[in-house]
């Protein structure tokens, strides 16, 4: 009998891994990034964000949709009108009366950018909207008085079922961004949490990790503003050997949703040029699932880095309340420069970003989100573009644009910055996995 109990739940879970290779590899025929139709909600439910419940965005296959689900005023038209400015506004010595889009300055000589007027230029980033009005509308369930033009449709194919989930409680909730082909760097991280589990025995850590669907054509090549990029790297080299082994790939996801309960599965193409999508998809996670009164902070950190959990619980003792849920908080940049050479992975077409000198943002490869700010960034993320740009940048402007203040925490090291620290034997809370390692 318990012999027979067992070859029938082998079964079960068999099916149940087979269903969700299939489901998945069928929801790759509707994906298309930079493709997606924007629309308002239809469904006959309460329209607003974040859902009032998680049925509200449930679909009919128990998948869930993350688009933002939102009422236009009767008077609003669905073609937003081109937002224009006084030119001298936005550049010094240029003359007056002459009004201008983005789409115009975009397009100026590289000359009249060494005029511009800063933080003034960053506001034409698109969408220019009322956007505290249209924010608190959509929490409200109110008809708004703009259409958004970025309001992708998003679903979530699995969620974990044991972090943010019913009435399950965390000290610390980690979104950890992970690629697609990135199972071994998952592997490693859950072995590094369970040891900052044992050193930490009262602080309960909920992990999950953010990923999409495997890329369809293409392989490591893409299409920069008319520039052929390479991917270069490990990263692109797993492309190429996955190239048409996407039943593999989802069958290894799938196994792991059935092993481990800590994956966040999202319909985008993964590659590193659709990181905004995975921003946007983990906000709107974390918008929807988490408990915003329990957790004042939620981490967003790369599988390739690590952060030491007492310390980073320490120092969060010492920022008061009120900074730790209202700012975004990480190792900010200011005045960095745009890269322009097609040849960088990090370029950026004039047409994407045309000012030299960036938004202030903070480093991709962590960052810690106020509870209060996370419904506001999620429904900023409709009112703000982020088919192309880098997605440390955009979370930048989607700060300024919402006013979230940044604060910079000199103990978070990304990359090579942790060789350059001073004093050499400076403590860190985030380093990259390889200098962790070494200590």
């Amino acid at each position: 009998m318990l012999r027979t109990s067992r070859i029938i739940t082998k079964i079960f879970c068999c099916i149940n891994i087979g269903l969700i290779i299939v489901f998945v590899w069928n929801s790759l025929e509707r994906v298309d990034n930079f493709n997606r139709t924007t629309f308002p909600c239809s469904k006959p439910i309460p329209c607003r964000w974040p859902p009032v419940v998680l049925d509200d965005i449930r679909t009919n296959t128990s998948t869930y949709n993350f688009t933002i689900c939102l009422k236009l005023k009767a008077n609003t038209s669905r073609n937003n009108s081109l937002i224009t400015y006084p030119i001298e506004s936005l550049f010094r010595n240029t003359g007056t009366g002459k009004m201008v889009s983005f789409r115009e300055i975009s397009d100026y000589s590289r000359p009249i950018w060494r005029l511009a007027i800063y933080p003034n230029v960053w506001r034409t980033y698109p969408q220019d909207v009322p956007i505290h009005d249209i924010i608190k509308a959509v929490k409200s369930g109110s008809p708004v008085s703009a259409m958004p033009e970025y309001n992708f449709p998003i679903n979530i194919l699995n969620t974990s079922r044991s972090v943010c989930a019913g009435r399950i409680k965390h000290d610390l909730v980690i979104i950890v961004k992970s690629g697609i082909f990135g199972w071994e760097k998952r592997d490693l991280f859950r072995a590094f949490i369970e040891g900052q589990r044992d050193l930490n025995p009262n602080i309960k850590i909920g992990v999950v990790f953010s990923i999409g669907l495997p890329r369809q054509h293409g392989g490591r090549l893409f299409n920069r503003n008319g520039y052929t990029t390479i991917l270069r790297g490990p990263v692109g080299d797993m492309m190429d050997a996955y190239a048409g082994r996407g039943n593999e790939v989802m069958q290894k996801i799938a196994e792991e949703i059935r092993k481990y309960d800590d994956i966040i599965l999202a319909d985008y193409e993964d590659t590193y040029y659709n990181l905004t999508w995975k921003t946007v998809t983990n906000l709107r996670w974390l918008s929807a699932f988490c408990d915003k009164l329990q957790n004042d902070m939620f981490m967003i950190i790369d599988d390739d880095h690590r952060v030491n959990v007492s310390m980073l619980m320490r120092f969060l003792a010492t920022v008061p309340r009120h900074i730790k849920r209202t700012s975004l908080l990480g190792r900010i940049a200011r005045n960095d420069g745009a890269f322009r050479s097609p040849l960088s992975k990090l370029y950026l077409a004039f047409q994407e970003i045309p000012w030299d000198i960036m938004c202030p943002y903070p480093r991709g490869f962590c960052q810690l989100i106020g509870a209060d700010i996370v419904d506001d960034m999620a429904i900023g993320s409709a009112y703000t573009r982020y088919n192309y740009i880098h997605e440390d940048v955009y979370l930048g402007l989607l700060a300024f644009k919402l006013g979230i203040p940044l604060h910079n925490v000199y103990t978070m090291f990304d990359h090579r910055e942790y060789e350059r620290r001073w004093p050499p034997n400076a403590s860190f809370m985030v380093v990259e996995s390889r200098y962790w390692d070494t200590h």
